[in-house]
This record gives structure tokens, sequence and C-alpha cells, in this order.
């Protein structure tokens, strides 16, 4: 059976330009380009203009200057550092009054990773301060793994590529 292309719509990648006025915004880079059908936005960035875009699928996307990044830093849950020294009894307490955190806590101590993202304070309004949490893994991961050093690598990546806006022209 043949499949026409009308028929692959479904399928056919979309030119993110589409998106956009090339008269207002054109795509020099892409620092988050998604997987399909998940709910995460695209991040694109015009490097002549010196601005950056946010676009979630099906709606307008959210343009933004280089100077409206105020802080970016890469977030982890399952932290070694966060975790208080407990005794056997106060664990026993814990894990009764808040089941999750003793998890957490509990992964921390095992040098697991439960999950990993980018964290940018953004100048959305002139009094108003927003944050976008872009998610790079949600899962467990291991820190000595070559999987942790990779989801780490592209927190990185994304943090550097909003780090750099925040220099000047050179």
């Amino acid at each position: 059976m043949l499949v026409r292309e009308a028929d692959m719509g479904l399928f056919k990648k979309k030119n993110p330009q589409d998106a956009f006025d090339p008269d207002v915004f054109t795509i020099t880079d892409t620092i988050l380009d998604p997987p399909r059908f998940t709910f995460l936005p695209a991040i694109y960035q015009d490097a002549t203009r010196r601005k950056w875009a946010v676009h979630q699928r099906g709606g307008e996307p959210k343009i933004f200057d280089y100077a409206d990044v105020l802080q970016c830093e890469i977030v982890e849950t399952g932290n070694p550092e966060d975790v208080p020294e407990v005794s056997k009894r106060e664990l026993a307490q814990q894990i009764l009054i808040n089941p999750a955190q003793a998890t957490k806590n509990n992964a921390a101590k095992r040098n697991i990773c439960l999950g990993m993202g980018v964290i940018v304070a953004v100048q959305t309004g002139e009094d108003e301060i927003s944050k976008l949490e872009i998610p790079v893994t949600a899962g467990e991961v291991k820190r000595d793994s070559g999987l942790y050093r990779s989801y780490r690598n592209v927190a990185e990546q994304i943090k550097e590529a909003f780090d750099a806006m925040g220099r000047p022209e050179q």
C-alpha cells in the first residue's frame, strides 16, 4: 500500500522557522530540540539580533532579548550534600512521615541522580522574573556512569548557551 505525502503530516518534521516572522526572528542556533510527542518547548537563538525564543508546539513563540537572561544554573535532584545525617530512629520516622523524601535521600547516599535540569531566571516584565525550567532527565542514573556524564554534558551545553548570552558583544 502506498502512502501519500499528504497523509504523512503527522510524521513529517516541520521547519521551525515557519513559526517566526523572518523580519523579527531568524533561527541561527537550536538550544533545545525536544523529542516529538513531549510537552517540552523548543528553544532557539537568533545570534544576529541577540534574541532567543521559547516555542511550545502548537503555540505562539515567546521572544526574549539576551539581556533578559539574569542567571542560569544546573540543578540535580538527589544531591548527596543536601542529605542530613540522621539516626536510625529518625530515619524510620522520616520514612513514615515523608516516604518520597526518604527515597530521595537514600538515592543520594547511593550516588544516584534522580533528575537533572537547567533553570534560567528570565526578566519577563519590568518588575517580573520568571523561571524557565529545562529538564534534561527525570530518571535514576548513577553519577559515575557514562549516561550521567552524557546528561551532564547536555545540561552544560544548554547552560553555556545561556551564559554566553549574558556576555557583552565582541
